[in-house]
């Protein structure tokens, strides 16, 4: 029987909202998804353990309990170098290293000298069909899943190896849904997951609950993209979940990520309390109208963000507001404007970040394009300094956007002026939920600042917080209470986090830290990415048609527009020619994998009139997405000339 080790890795200087940080033995936020997937994924005949840095420490220096063969480690944006680092550490030992999750999918050429494996997008195929090839020695060196699976083929993640955990993380992880319609022009989750929602079904979500409560789990994140896009499904759930949750001798609690909509549905707002979503995420952004045009963050500008944020917090949920600065509507006054849209909202919780462009996404395209996209990674690389964002703005200096950031969350975690947004808070409540909460006594909340050791100053800031929270809206006092615990958590890290701040704006003050744009070759020119739906929708029913293989038509695809552009380097504007050209690539393409010969295929010509639809929705653009990373690779590797366009 063969070991395999999945590994999450840490990722310093994260500032984490951790839920239940009362509990000292609370590590970590969640349970690794990603993993417990992978886990699940896996056929019998292996030994599978999960390896979470983030509850456990660095797996470099732990006493494993076995030899592995093989290890997976998974990647996200913020962990990435550390899942580069862990890698080599394994090949150096000589066990065989892969890499899976959103990190190496966006960028997969940082990964490609640390691993001997590859998977690029979702894993609920490919890595099955590994393992295969992995036992008879015959596999690639990466796999790609060019077109979104059904997600109802995911299996029941498995927990066994971190059962004896539990108490370490704040809460269990369920997904739902993978997928956003939205298109916000900073936001990634299009780029790795797809435009189209994809739903497990009822059955699947409501048996994941049920597994995490079996093992003592009693907070659960869904962690979804958006929960409540369609609200008629998200209903639905809600109702299951009421009914689940009577069943339990103790309710579970939820959280989740979802958009300002769903504070004109009372119906759901209803819903989301009973079912006991104590806290809810959702992208406010900016209170820039400019600034959310510019984003494309259009629902944010269909109605009074006060009030509908106000909305949401009168059904006694916490709203834990995202927000950014560093638009390129954003100027100097734009941190002002921040804080007093904060306060007046009330927010109980912040997530406050400067504006981030993520490989792959149309800000990153655009501000590359304009030359404002910064190589975060090999500034990393050669100098040790993490940079906090990757973007030059365009009404300030980088300088100025950092000092006033830097102000501006100082100022937001003070008790001031977190007393004053909860007092708020509370005092919008109208609706108590119909969820069990334990009650809480105001005498021994009055002594909690003494025993966390607070001074004088800040023991009377929280005392005054639970006594206006007693007289206002009592069975709020357990959750009053975890959120003052939380704040007083997340108060010290944001604390531990601003010296690396400034030491990254005196560095750039100075000009100690050279500034260095990301240099990627533009693979894709923009002339043919303007066309390219319509380009798509003149090749794709040709393929589909000829090819005997359905199977193989992503793939298909993927190679014929990487051979169109190897073949015409140099061009910028798509002429009319080149559809021709595209076409006999495409028929060359399927001819070799029907196993004929070209002077015997004849291709399926779509008539005129007829349409052949493009199933899944969004296959363009996963083709799209994967020949700009194919064409990069044969860049880097000397195969192809850069092609024209700024970098």
């Amino acid at each position: 029987m063969k070991n395999i080790l999945l590994v999450n890795p840490n990722y310093a200087l994260e500032i984490r909202w951790v839920a239940d940080e009362d509990k000292i033995s609370v590590k970590a936020d969640y349970f690794p998804l990603g993993l417990g997937t992978v886990a699940a994924l896996t056929p019998s005949g292996y030994h599978v353990d999960i390896w979470d840095e983030l509850v456990r420490g660095p797996v470099e220096e732990a006493k494993l309990d076995r030899a592995y063969d093989l290890v997976w480690v998974t990647s996200h944006s913020a962990n990435l170098g550390r899942a580069v680092k862990i890698g080599k550490y394994f090949r150096d030992n000589k066990v065989f290293a892969v890499v899976g999750g959103p990190g190496v999918t966006s960028n997969p050429d940082r990964c490609r000298k640390s691993f001997d494996v590859l998977f690029i997008g979702e894993a609920e195929l490919t890595w099955p069909e590994f393992l295969d090839g992995w036992q008879r020695n015959d596999f690639r060196t990466e796999y790609r899943q060019i077109e979104k699976p059904d997600i109802k083929l995911s299996p029941m993640p498995r927990w066994d190896s971190i059962q004896s955990d539990v108490n370490r993380y704040a809460m269990g992880s369920v997904q739902t849904t993978r997928g956003c319609p939205n298109d916000c022009e900073f936001c990634d989750v299009v780029y790795l997951n797809g435009r189209r929602q994809r739903h497990k079904t009822m059955q699947q979500v409501l048996d994941e609950v049920r597994a995490l409560q079996r093992i003592g789990v009693k907070s659960i994140s869904f962690n979804d993209d958006n929960l409540t896009i369609d609200h008629r499904w998200a209903k639905e759930l809600l109702q299951q979940l009421i009914a689940l949750n009577n069943s339990f001798p103790e309710p579970l609690r939820y959280m989740t990520q979802l958009s300002i909509d769903v504070s004109g549905d009372e119906e759901l707002l209803g819903l989301l309390a009973d079912a006991n979503f104590y806290q809810v995420l959702i992208g406010i952004e900016s209170p820039n109208k400019d600034s959310l045009k510019e984003a494309g963050k259009f629902g944010n500008l269909k109605g009074d963000l006060v009030q509908q944020l106000h909305k949401v917090l009168s059904y006694g949920i916490v709203v834990r507001g995202a927000m950014i600065v560093g638009f390129d509507h954003d100027d100097e006054t734009i941190f002002d404007l921040q804080y007093n849209f904060l306060q007046k909202a009330c927010l109980p919780s912040i997530s406050m970040h400067m504006l981030n462009a993520p490989i792959g996404t149309r800000l990153w395209r655009r501000l590359r394009q304009e030359g404002r996209v910064i190589d975060a990674f090999a500034i990393a690389d050669n100098s040790s300094q993490r940079l906090f964002n990757n973007t030059i703005p365009k009404l300030m200096t980088r300088v100025e956007l950092m000092k006033g950031f830097r102000a501006l969350y100082a100022k937001l975690f003070t008790w001031e002026s977190f007393k004053e947004r909860m007092l708020g808070f509370v005092s919008l409540v109208r609706r108590r939920p119909n969820s069990l909460q334990e009650m809480e006594r105001l005498d021994e909340l009055l002594q909690l600042g003494k025993s966390l050791h607070l001074n004088e100053e800040d023991c009377l800031a929280m005392a005054e917080i639970f006594s206006f929270t007693h007289a206002k809206a009592p069975y709020m006092l357990g959750r009053v209470k975890e959120l003052v615990v939380k704040y007083i958590r997340y108060r010290k890290s944001v604390y531990d986090f601003l010296p690396g701040l400034d030491r990254q704006i005196e560095l750039e003050a100075s000009g100690k830290l050279e500034i260095r744009l990301d240099s990627r070759p533009v693979t894709v020119p923009m002339g043919f990415r303007r066309e390219y739906r319509t380009i798509f929708q003149d090749i794709h029913p040709r393929v589909y048609l000829s090819l005997v293989d359905k199977k193989k038509l992503p793939a298909a695809l993927v190679e014929i527009f990487v051979e169109f552009f190897v073949h015409e380097q140099g061009f910028d504007t798509f002429e009319e020619y080149h559809s021709s050209l595209l076409r006999d690539i495409a028929d060359r393409t399927c001819a070799r994998l029907n196993g004929q010969k070209l002077e015997d295929f004849e291709p399926v010509v779509v008539p005129a009139a007829k349409v052949i639809p493009v199933k899944p929705a969004g296959l363009h653009e996963d083709v799209l997405k994967s020949v700009e990373q194919e064409l990069f690779k044969l860049v880097q590797d000397g195969q192809m000339a850069r092609a024209p366009g700024r970098p």
